[in-house]
């Protein structure tokens, strides 16, 4: 778990012990190219299982969610290719009880998304880089043809209605992680799509 996601679950646990809410997780803002940098994996696949449960983190009870990707296309730039991978966020319910860290990724089942993952620090978990920076939803038009993505809000707390932010087209999408590929992976400008079909 890196620091900063591993302080905000510091933060989300002092927050229970206190009993008093976690308003805000202080993560710091990423660019594309900083979330490439810390990124295992670029996924785009479908939520096809998903559950919740208590676990113990420095002493304390926090829930963690787990969900499972099928994966449709996938850039594994340090991770081995899967066709399914899990990724665990902070935060969901477990016998109607509901615990939310604010500005964490979360996922729904059915929902088709492109995310950037991370392994922990224990190397047994994946996790979105950058809490909510690093999941995209996909966009796509009424014949279904996949036009854009939009970047996901982070988790919030409360029923306050969450303000969608706008869709990048996917031609700017590429074109912008081309880049930011050619920075962080020393000069690797090679002219194939970032997201290649699992086979």
């Amino acid at each position: 778990m890196n620091r900063s996601r591993r302080n905000a679950v510091c933060a989300l646990a002092l927050g229970l012990a206190l009993s008093i809410p976690t308003a805000a997780s202080g993560v710091p803002e990423m660019s594309l190219p900083e979330v490439l940098k810390e990124s295992r994996a670029v996924v785009h696949g479908v939520v096809i299982d998903q559950f919740s449960q208590w676990e113990e983190f420095d002493g304390n009870k926090i829930i963690f969610t787990y969900s499972t990707l099928q994966v449709e296309h996938a850039d594994f730039l340090r991770l081995a290719p899967a066709r399914n991978v899990v990724v665990r966020t902070v935060g969901g319910t477990v016998d109607d009880y509901t615990q939310v860290l604010i500005d964490e990724a979360s996922f729904k089942l059915g929902e088709e998304v492109v995310v950037f993952l991370g392994l922990e620090d224990d190397w047994m978990h994946l996790s979105v880089v950058g809490f909510h920076q690093g999941k995209y939803e996909v966009v796509r038009d009424v014949r279904g043809r996949m036009t854009g993505l939009r970047k996901a809000r982070g988790a919030q707390a409360g029923d306050e209605p969450a303000v969608a932010n706008p869709v990048v087209p996917l031609t700017r999408f590429a074109a912008d992680l081309k880049r930011a590929r050619a920075g962080v992976l020393a000069g690797d400008t090679s002219d194939v799509h970032p997201l290649v079909p699992v086979r």
